[in-house]
């Protein structure tokens, strides 16, 4: 009986290790761009051998209209990021999504950047919030 316990918590252990994680939020993770182009940033390390990413952004609005969107960047040295994805403009809704997915994680940082989709300021107000997995290689 003792072995199967273990096993059952083991099993568990490995499993909760491979949830989503959200990162914190910060001051300035709410975009406003009321009265200007405001952008939220939030970047992502990737320190070891992972066979696929996924990354998840919500927004939720809290106030005007909703004209953003979502991008997604890597980069080798955390300067210099190259744009790898974007996503469809969110609607005017209460709660927009979008979902990124790598099945090769080539670099050491991912940059998600939420902003205006039309380069022009706006009245809307959302907080962001990204939650990311990391998967292992199989072994």
């Amino acid at each position: 009986m003792l072995i199967v316990t273990s096993t059952l918590f083991a099993t568990a252990e490995k499993a909760s290790a491979q949830r989503a994680t959200l990162l914190p939020l910060a001051t300035g993770d709410t975009l406003v761009t009321s009265n200007s182009l405001d952008t939220v940033s939030k970047v992502i390390p990737i320190t070891a051998g992972y066979s696929s990413l996924g990354i998840q952004v919500v927004t939720t609005k809290l106030s005007g209209t909703i004209s953003s969107k979502a991008y997604l960047y890597g980069s080798i040295d955390g300067t210099n990021y190259d744009l790898t994805d974007s996503s469809a403009a969110f609607a005017n809704q209460t709660t927009n999504t979008a979902t990124f997915t790598k099945t090769s994680v080539p670099y050491v940082f991912y940059k998600v950047q939420v902003r205006s989709s039309t380069g022009a300021a706006s009245t809307q107000s959302n907080i962001v919030r990204v939650y990311y997995v990391a998967r292992k290689y199989n072994n």
